[in-house]
């Protein structure tokens, strides 16, 4: 079931951090699973598998801005989400923090005030689903890119073509109901290309600094609209509020594709 834990930290001294921390809470999440189950925490680290886990990069308020990122203000919370698409991976978080009330970041230790834990069954993702319209909003609050073979650069544009068969893939590597076949897999792309279609945009493109590493990606919004609400309709709609547990694109595990579903805003677009 997808469940997500969000901790909310107060770091005991003032700290140095990147401008983007997604690696970092990805770094944070494995050293707390490896102190309570190093086979998984090894496992979740493997290269070139599709993972059971997202993260959001730390959230946290400045108190001065350098050339190599934002000394983090300790009078003021610091918080972070780890999404999982499997809860049983979750039970070791929560083990831990059942003996812990605290993490190490770098060399400096924050104190976990508040743990909040959101989840909801692929069932009831799956019956909500009807709950929505056939035009809806997607916003991109972290850098998100799509993978395009062939080549090392990646697709910026938030197209849905792309987008759900990837959110179909993963709904089907760890979904404990409705699965799809080869057949129905083909059936959907070509749905998604005849009946559905991006109606209004409002997005950039930032760079995201990864220690040596850096990646491009666009933040901000894209409404969907569909010509039909019909199974495939809602499968999509599905798959819109299953990308809030998952993450969208590359890198998910590092804090890219952070996402949420709206539904459509006629007049305001900010």
């Amino acid at each position: 079931m997808p469940l997500q834990i969000e901790l909310e930290m107060y770091a005991e001294k003032p700290i140095l951090l990147p401008f983007f921390t997604g690696h970092v809470s990805r770094g944070l999440l494995l050293h707390v699973l490896r102190r309570v189950n190093p086979s998984l925490a090894r496992a979740l680290h493997e290269a070139d598998k599709p993972k059971p886990y997202a993260v959001t990069p730390l959230r946290f308020k400045s108190r001065e801005k350098t050339d190599k990122g934002y000394w983090l203000d300790p009078n003021f919370p610091c918080r972070v989400t780890f999404k999982f698409l499997q809860d049983e991976i979750a039970k070791y978080l929560l083990e831990y923090f059942y003996k812990n009330s605290s993490v190490l970041i770098y060399d400096t230790v924050f104190q976990v005030a508040s743990l909040n834990v959101k989840t909801e069954s692929y069932e009831d993702l799956w019956n909500h689903a009807e709950e929505l319209t056939k035009a809806f909003r997607l916003a991109f609050l972290t850098p998100t890119y799509l993978a395009t073979l062939g080549t090392d650069y990646h697709y910026l544009f938030p197209d849905h073509t792309k987008i759900f068969p990837s959110l179909m893939r993963l709904w089907n590597l760890f979904s404990d109901i409705r699965k799809f076949d080869k057949n129905e897999v083909l059936e959907y792309k070509e749905w998604l290309l005849k009946n559905m279609g991006v109606s209004k945009h409002k997005l950039s493109t930032r760079t995201a600094f990864m220690r040596e590493k850096k990646a491009n990606g666009f933040v901000g919004w894209a409404e969907y609209e569909m010509k039909v609400l019909d199974e495939w309709s809602q499968v999509t709609l599905v798959f819109a509020r299953f990308a809030e547990y998952s993450n969208i694109g590359g890198n998910r595990t590092g804090g890219f594709g952070v996402t949420i579903i709206k539904p459509r805003d006629g007049e305001n677009e900010s």
